[in-house]
């Protein structure tokens, strides 16, 4: 009976949550190490410069090439017409304005005719995203770029770990972005770096205030490692936390990473590769036993996704499905939000495929708490409410 209580009350996280009790520990009694040295080591660059979240240094990039020579005179980033609303919060933080193009639903890649057509002489910089590790097709975003005169930064914060054709994804363009957020592929819970093998000097230019000690990280941490626990995760779930919440705030607070953050950073970069291992075998899984007509087509190799990504023929999200970690991604397209309209460009063009996505696409959870078993029992829980539900 109490066994059942217990199955009964589970609640799966959706994310990655669990750094290793060894690693939190090691932060707190070791001489500290350098998480710059060892990152930049691992993504194969020599400038990187961290911070208090990706945003924060997304916005302290796109100002630092605002008054970066003739690019005075470029007012507009171009985003993709889906993507975390951190994104779009950088660039009116930045004082920029914001213009979108759309996404292909069933690869999540970028529509490139979209993106041609919404590029102009006042584009500074193309941001493009490797959702779930899902690699942008490089080569041909770098080449209209270029043919632009806009810088291209690439949104990593979904996929380190992933190497293709030997480079780390934040390495083709210009600039990468890296997250070390909840739930991201290295989940510290803080701090994001910024890379660039071509553009040190503008690195250079990015200045920060300590943000001290990090004794609220790591308070953060443990309480995050504990409650992550399937028997405790309803908790937070039914409390008022604004948990998982997305919110378009660009009044965030601009930060260098902590220093409890950083170190922790440091060693929990050492088990990235064996959290990737785990996460691809339970997606191979998920891909075995979903519907293969819910499955994103595409790049087969994404090691480091984090969360599993599916188009479900139904918008709503049953509770049951909710308690095993299924999730909806960002609640709506960039350019149906109306908190951000204000801050976009007037004539943006429409991106119908950006609205399919935020209404079709969940995630699965591949995380260390998920096992073979219980990814299969997932599996049969999805095809299950889809039998009875339906997309309308």
């Amino acid at each position: 009976m109490a066994l059942n209580f217990l199955r009964n009350l589970a609640w799966y996280p959706p994310a990655e949550t669990q750094i290793p009790w060894g690693v939190i520990l090691s932060a707190c009694r070791r001489k500290p190490k350098s998480f710059k040295q060892a990152l930049c080591s691992y993504m194969n660059v020599n400038h990187c410069v961290l911070g208090q979240s990706a945003r924060a240094l997304l916005f302290k990039l796109i100002a630092a090439l605002k008054q970066y020579g003739v690019e005075k005179q470029r007012t507009e980033v171009l985003i993709p017409g889906y993507t975390c609303y951190s994104v779009a919060a950088a660039v009116a933080k930045a004082g920029l304005t914001i213009t979108v193009y759309d996404l292909d639903p069933k690869t999540l890649q970028p529509d490139l005719d979209s993106l041609e057509k919404a590029i102009s002489t006042k584009t500074l910089a193309i941001v493009t995203q490797h959702l779930f590790g899902r690699i942008s097709p490089m080569d041909e975003l770098k080449q209209m770029a270029r043919a632009n005169g806009s810088y291209l930064i690439e949104d990593a914060a979904q996929s380190l770990g992933r190497v293709k054709n030997g480079m780390p994804p934040g390495t083709f363009g210009d600039f990468g972005l890296l997250s070390f957020g909840r739930g991201k592929p290295l989940p510290v819970g803080n701090g994001g770096a910024l890379v660039s093998k071509n553009y040190p000097a503008i690195l250079n230019t990015i200045r920060w205030e300590n943000a001290g000690k990090g004794y609220d990280d790591l308070f953060l941490c443990v309480a995050v490692k504990i409650m992550s626990k399937p028997v405790f995760y309803w908790l937070p779930e039914m409390l008022p936390l604004g948990l998982g919440k997305t919110v378009f705030d660009p009044g965030f607070s601009v930060n260098n990473i902590s220093s409890l953050a950083e170190r922790i950073a440091a060693d929990a970069i050492t088990v990235l590769d064996d959290f990737n291992s785990h996460r691809r075998r339970i997606a191979d899984i998920y891909t075995q036993l979903l519907n293969q007509n819910w499955q994103i087509k595409g790049d087969e190799y994404a090691i480091s996704a984090v969360r599993y990504p599916v188009m479900l023929p139904f918008q709503n999200l049953p509770l049951t499905l909710k308690k095993l970690g299924l999730r909806r991604m960002y609640p709506y397209a960039i350019g149906a939000e109306k908190a951000i309209k204000s801050y976009m460009h007037p004539n943006t063009q429409p991106s119908p495929g950006a609205i399919e996505i935020s209404k079709r696409l969940f995630t699965v959870p591949t995380h260390m708490g998920i096992d073979d078993k219980m990814a299969a029992q997932i599996s049969l829980a999805i095809q299950a409410s889809a039998s009875r539900r339906s997309y309308k």
